[in-house]
């Protein structure tokens, strides 16, 4: 072999390697990018006295299989109730508390499929007001 088809061949294998390295980096970023944890549920409630609640539709993205919910009391105490459903009706999670002025709930990270889903918050305590933000926060099995 010549010396100047050697030079075309490591040339060619250099190619060759820097594209499936940028390929690899390519593929990665994006399924990081599409499995970033993301808010799919953000509200404000402002419930008076009485027993009340409000209900939102979310959807858990493709390739994400875990949620969070954090609630944040930012005035008032009161024993409230926060669960998950699908369209089905069948409960995946659910948690009740009570809490006072400026004070946050995180869950653990619950596993859900991609799909449709209804978060509900609820004041169950008919005697005293409550104010509070509810997230849902989604993520992927890359993070």
């Amino acid at each position: 072999m010549e010396y100047g088809e050697q030079l075309v061949n490591a040339s060619t294998a250099v190619k060759i390697i820097a594209a499936v390295v940028i390929l690899v980096v390519v593929v990665a970023g994006t399924f990081a990018g599409l499995t970033f944890p993301r808010a799919v549920v953000d509200f404000s409630v402002s419930f008076p006295v009485g027993v009340d609640s409000e209900q939102k539709e979310f959807e858990v993205p493709f390739l994400h299989d875990k949620v969070q919910v954090e609630v944040i009391v930012t005035n008032g105490s009161s024993l409230w109730r926060a669960f998950i459903k699908n369209d089905a009706v069948a409960e995946f999670w659910s948690h009740s508390a009570t809490q006072g002025e400026q004070q946050t709930y995180h869950s653990d990270w619950i596993p859900l499929q991609s799909g449709r889903y209804n978060f509900t918050f609820a004041n169950l305590n008919s005697t005293t007001a409550l104010d509070a933000s509810i997230k849902v926060i989604s993520k992927g099995s890359f993070w």
